[in-house]
């Protein structure tokens, strides 16, 4: 069972900005000092994602591109279906 809220864990690590000591900030709030390593990674990278993935450009360059990607699958379903129906015909039409 986590010890832990999210919101206590976000805490800790941005106290940890300003903190002189990692080891003492673990000891005072209990947690260990792997597990604060392993938060303050985490809240880093996601941090880091959201550079990544916000703005408008970010979002409608994504969108563009799943629009694409959509449309490429949903053409080759069509072009697949086509010719399981001709290669049907040909395997009815000679096994007569």
């Amino acid at each position: 069972m986590e010890k832990f809220t999210a919101d206590e864990k976000v805490a800790i690590v941005m106290e940890s900005f300003t903190s002189n000591n990692i080891a003492e900030l673990c000891r005072r709030h209990g947690v260990s000092i792997a597990s604060f390593y392993k938060w303050r990674d985490k809240f880093i990278e996601s941090g880091k994602k959201g550079f990544y993935e916000s703005g408008r450009s970010g979002d409608n360059e994504y969108r563009k591109e799943d629009k694409k990607l959509k449309k490429l699958i949903g053409d080759q379903a069509l072009v697949i279906d086509e010719l399981k129906k001709i290669t049907e015909g040909r395997d009815n039409g000679s096994s007569k």
